[in-house]
């Protein structure tokens, strides 16, 4: 016995899968770039100087995890013969004034 999705469901359950992990991508990118500063600065005993720097590469690092992370999770359709980026707005069909209901009640059905 097993769980069945459909394919839309599917699908999003797994982007929804793959979108939950860039807070965790994010912050992890930041702590490994400010810890690997701080061993550096360890070695070398320039206390802040490779801490910051790391911190800014682990920033940056984290920045492109997240860019990355969202691009496969939403793909850009393809811009192909027959394939729009965007479909064209439909005109709106006013209806006219004497197209609504007339004055008999909704229960009426013609008959008097």
């Amino acid at each position: 016995m097993g769980i069945y999705f459909s394919k839309g469901a599917g699908e999003a359950l797994r982007t929804a899968g793959a979108l939950s992990t860039v807070g965790l991508a994010f912050v992890l990118a930041l702590v490994i770039g400010f810890w690997f500063g701080t061993l550096v600065d360890g070695w070398l005993g320039t206390k802040p100087v490779f801490t910051i720097l790391f911190f800014f590469f682990g920033l940056a690092a984290g920045i492109l995890n997240v860019y990355r992370i969202v691009s496969q999770a939403y793909p850009k359709q393809a811009a192909g013969p027959g394939a729009s980026a965007a479909r064209p707005l439909q005109p709106v069909i006013m209806p006219k004034a004497g197209d609504g209901p007339d004055d008999r009640e909704l229960g009426d059905d013609g008959e008097r």
